[in-house]
């Protein structure tokens, strides 16, 4: 058994070490070192009226991938971030770059925005825009085949005529 004095000097020696009181880890954000979705904005931003090719290429020698930046204009065009115009070239439709929703979420939103102008009547639905061409070019661009197909019907049976 060991003796007293050896058990108290353990005792002592161990109430003089300092405690280690464990910090909480700190949750740290992702910082993004090359946010190719808010440069491809900026860059359409900054150079409106430039063509898709053009971008690309700017933006791959900046170092983005190229298959990256195609997709990202792609959705942009999609979720109304950007448009083409008459002439083709991309154009922006604000002033500050907004995160893109998932495919899914984006999806939800056009279904329900397509199925709002295609039960309104069609002199309410573009009542309220002064950006007419501008509103039917981000259409044109962002519905789905079936969905345009769908609405094709319906404005035939609105304005007369059997739908095909």
């Amino acid at each position: 058994m060991p003796d007293l004095k050896t058990e108290m000097q353990k005792i002592l020696h161990a109430w003089e070490q300092p405690e280690t009181i464990e910090q909480p880890k700190e949750t740290t954000m992702f910082k993004p070192t090359n946010n190719v979705t808010q440069s491809t904005f900026n860059f359409i931003r900054d150079n409106s009226g430039c063509s898709r090719n053009d971008a690309i290429r700017i933006l791959v020698q900046q170092g983005h991938k190229k298959s990256s930046v195609s997709s990202l204009i792609g959705q942009m065009l999609r979720q109304g971030h950007i448009y083409k115009d008459s002439d083709g070239l991309l154009r922006p439709n604000a002033k500050e770059y907004t995160p893109i929703k998932s495919a899914k979420t984006a999806a939800k939103q056009e279904a329900k925005g397509l199925a709002a102008l295609v039960n309104e009547p069609i002199t309410e639905a573009f009542e309220h825009r002064p950006d007419i061409r501008t509103s039917i070019d981000i259409i044109m661009d962002t519905v789905s085949l079936n969905d345009a197909h769908e609405l094709y019907r319906r404005l035939h049976l609105y304005f007369g005529g059997f739908a095909k």
